[in-house]
């Protein structure tokens, strides 16, 4: 998994810390696009049409299933979008690489972009639409097998936690660096797999007001990379990548209430900042600058509940994205130990990423080697949407994700849809197309009356 490949170092301050990041998802999709029009110019030159006629329809359809793509995910997991405003939803769409997108939607967006390439340009050509789509149909399993590389690397699209002591994983689980895997929700939070970090902290007691509340190690997981790198529990976490672990105080109220509050803990000496929905954070650096400040907000009539955590705490609720490791120093028998930088690794899972790319390059093979026996123009597609539709369907029993009406996921009744779809365009093909099997050689002319034939 590799979210961020490099980053450009320009524009450091518009793109902390390090400047333009490229990302693995975006940069395969790139790679697709280059690669589709590349060796789609090359086959549509032999169906008649000419290669800037084929550019052109590449950038609507390209253009239409990406915007498929995004809608379909944003639909189908709605609950990751809190914002539902016009202007939430229109900035959240940009944002691909935060989720990503569903393969039916762009091919339902990629089947609208080339409905309105056929009305505005393809219909003053002659060129035929099932001659394109047999020429287009290895192009898609190439895109497939190209994005899915870019879902590995993005770490989307993960397939359930594989136990390969009881059941071979083919080509073995993938293990995805854990704090800025997509996949560490519903590892963590919502089936209880594992911890965010590869131990567990002591709970911060209600009630007790001036005691320090920065995180305890309570156990540390066997075997894991923060036991490898050396923490123990009874470890008391006092500094995160190289920065204190500021004690963190965020409370919320009528301004009135809460101005008096925040003034207090910023004659302590805190870090005040005010968030959206009227929210006010303060983060102290160190322990008797929050014991002063604490002391000093009790003391404030109106009752302000103060919510108090710690920099490990809110790091790991928002990781940065393209971080993967962690470095921690500890309070250990009275002595700060720094400890070496560790990256925790998300449970084994099934890479179902990398599967899909593995079937769809062997189903680009099987529609090259088809393409001179197929019986009539529109079958490669055909092929195409039926091998797809069977790769996705079982697939998709391999990953994690919510199923609707008769136990299937979203994406097993595309695959129903889609199948259905390829037999009933194969049955009107075959009725309305001329089969190139029946074809004969052509007979030589006769020869004219009165002579012999050679």
């Amino acid at each position: 998994m590799r979210q961020i490949l490099f980053t450009i170092p320009v524009l450091k301050e518009q793109f902390p810390p390090d400047g333009i990041p490229l990302y693995g998802f975006g940069a395969m999709l790139f790679v697709t696009f280059i690669m589709v029009t590349w060796w789609g110019t090359a086959r549509a030159k032999k169906i008649g049409l000419e290669g800037s006629r084929f550019q052109d329809f590449t950038i609507w359809v390209f253009i239409s299933g990406i915007v498929g793509a995004r809608i379909l995910y944003m639909t189908q997991y709605a609950n990751q979008f809190p914002d539902q405003s016009l202007l939430g939803l229109a900035g959240a769409f940009f944002k691909i690489w935060e989720g990503g997108i569903v393969f039916y939607g762009s091919a339902l967006g990629g089947v609208v972009g080339y409905g309105l390439f056929y009305w505005f340009v393809m219909r003053r050509l002659n060129v035929s639409g099932w001659q394109l789509a047999d020429a287009v149909a290895p192009l898609l399993a190439m895109g497939l097998a190209i994005g899915r590389i870019g879902c590995y690397l993005n770490g989307c699209c993960w397939g359930q936690a594989a136990n390969v002591e009881a059941c071979p994983v083919p080509l073995g689980p993938a293990h995805f660096p854990l704090l800025p895997a997509h996949a560490r929700g519903q590892l963590v939070a919502e089936r209880f797999l594992q911890t965010s970090t590869g131990f567990a902290t002591k709970p911060r007691e209600r009630g007790m007001l001036f005691e320090d509340p920065r995180a305890v190690v309570t156990v540390v997981e066997v075997g894991s990379p923060a036991e490898k790198a050396g923490l123990q529990a009874g470890d008391r976490i006092v500094t995160v990548n190289g920065k204190p672990n500021a004690v963190i105080v965020e409370f919320a109220g009528p301004e009135e209430k809460v101005k008096p509050v925040a003034d207090a803990l910023d004659a302590a000496g805190a870090a005040v900042t005010r968030e959206p929905g009227g929210r006010v954070r303060a983060a102290f650096d160190t322990l008797p600058a929050y014991l002063k400040g604490r002391m000093e907000a009790e003391k404030i009539p109106g009752d302000v509940p103060l919510m108090t955590t710690d920099r490990l705490d809110e790091l790991a609720r928002d990781w940065p994205r393209g971080k993967a490791h962690l470095t921690l120093g500890v309070e250990r028998g009275g002595q700060v130990i720094d400890l070496p930088a560790f990256a925790p690794e998300t449970v084994g899972l099934y890479p179902t990423q990398l599967y899909e790319t593995v079937s769809m390059v062997l189903l680009i093979l099987v529609l090259l080697a088809y393409y001179p026996y197929r019986r009539h123009d529109g079958q490669l597609m055909v092929v195409v949407m039926i091998g797809y539709a069977i790769h996705r369907f079982i697939n998709e029993s391999l990953r994690i994700e919510p199923s609707y009406n008769g136990g299937l996921t979203l994406s097993q009744w595309g695959s129903v849809i889609v199948l259905g779809s390829a037999l009933a365009i194969e049955a009107y093909l075959w009725r309305v197309m001329p089969s190139r099997w029946s074809a004969t050689a052509p007979q030589p002319a006769p020869a004219p009356a009165g002579e012999k034939p050679a």
